[in-house]
């Protein structure tokens, strides 16, 4: 018997006169495969055209050089005497992101969020009165026009985006967002809160994971607003039903504030105080631990403050490529009695290059600390 072993383990065996491999090799059977006297025994369908070795076991009557072969993949066993497919990590389940691993891995999500690992870092961060949300651009050409290929955009006049990963999937990241907004606002005549707009965008990026004839969104989005104050909805005519709420006899609660969410490439998505993705993502986490973001273990920081603390952070994560040259993206939004009057909006240049000087400084105080 004559066949063919190829690194993922696909075998061609002309059955001749041998029906069936070897009983000590247990394969199960992917095809049928014809091989002519013309057509050389290499031409047959060894899956990824990798190297192969030829195996020429003692067997005489077999001729190996045309016939018909059927293809055969070798399996082992468990621990509970089943069979599984002998693969090496990744191998043939990475090909379509519809298909799961044995061990439930989704290969294509987990190569989405490598490429997310190769953009720039982006920092979000909840303050008391407003989201700042920062980028590090990185600048790949002196050519490129400065400011240009903006990395954070606005999805509506209280909520905006930035991402880090591939920019054109960003770019239709930002596209479809702003979809979603208008439709909401043209149903609710309201602005759309952050909650609704994660939860929307989380489950058009997860639908991205689904079908074999599209492919994971390459990047991580953070997504900052300042919900309206809206009295809760209760049923009820005035002066009448409920004592509470909305046609109440008295005012119902209020909602509203900043709110901040982290949308990742598998479609998860969470709610956070402080959030950071790209390549610098473990020291900016790093830092933002070190801030008081939660209102229930103290004084959160303010929205100016909530900017220089941005920056530092985005220089500090910046350190281990500072042989590269980036730009400093910032955005912030704050309430209607806020400093950008409930509008999604560009730090100030002067807020802005006074945080930039600060950070810088910093870093240098901690060069001379080493030193």
């Amino acid at each position: 018997m004559s066949f063919k072993l190829d690194c993922l383990n696909t075998i061609l065996i002309n059955p001749f006169p041998y029906l069936h491999p070897p009983p000590q090799l247990p394969f199960e059977v992917l095809g049928l495969h014809t091989v002519s006297a013309s057509s050389p025994r290499s031409a047959a369908p060894v899956t990824n055209n990798t190297t192969s070795q030829s195996f020429h076991p003692d067997h005489p009557g077999l001729n190996p050089s045309h016939g018909k072969y059927i293809v055969y993949r070798q399996t082992a066993r468990d621990g509970a005497n089943r069979r599984r497919p002998q693969t090496s990590i990744g191998t043939g389940y990475d090909l379509s992101n519809s298909v799961f691993s044995p061990d439930g891995r989704n290969f294509q999500v987990e190569y989405a969020t490598k490429a997310v690992e190769n953009g720039g870092t982006a920092v979000g961060i909840r303050c008391k009165d407003g989201i700042v949300l920062a980028l590090e651009k990185i600048v790949t050409s002196k050519l490129l026009k400065k400011d240009a290929n903006k990395r954070i955009a606005t999805v509506d006049r209280n909520m905006g985006v930035v991402h880090s990963g591939l920019v054109p999937d960003g770019r239709h990241f930002v596209s479809r967002a702003r979809d979603e907004a208008s439709s909401w606002r043209g149903t609710y005549k309201a602005p759309i809160p952050a909650a609704a707009l994660a939860n929307r965008m989380g489950a058009y990026v997860q639908a991205y994971t689904l079908y074999n004839s599209v492919r994971p969104f390459g990047i991580t989005a953070i997504v900052g607003g300042y919900d309206a104050e809206t009295e809760v909805d209760v049923d009820g005519a005035v002066g009448s039903g409920p004592t509470m709420g909305s046609g109440g006899k008295t005012p119902g609660a209020k909602e509203g504030g900043p709110y901040l969410y982290m949308i990742e490439p598998s479609g998860l998505y969470w709610g956070y105080y402080g959030a950071a993705t790209g390549k610098g993502r473990q020291a900016a986490k790093a830092e933002l631990e070190k801030l008081n973001l939660d209102p229930s273990k103290g004084e959160v920081i303010g929205l100016e403050e909530g900017v220089k603390e941005a920056a530092r952070i985005i220089y500090a994560a910046h350190e281990d490529s500072k042989d590269k040259e980036f730009e400093l993206e910032m955005t912030w939004v704050s309430a209607v009695n806020g400093p950008t009057k409930g509008r999604h909006e560009e730090v100030p240049k002067e807020l802005r290059e006074e945080a930039e000087r600060l950070a810088k400084k910093a870093l240098e105080g901690e060069d001379d600390m080493e030193e």
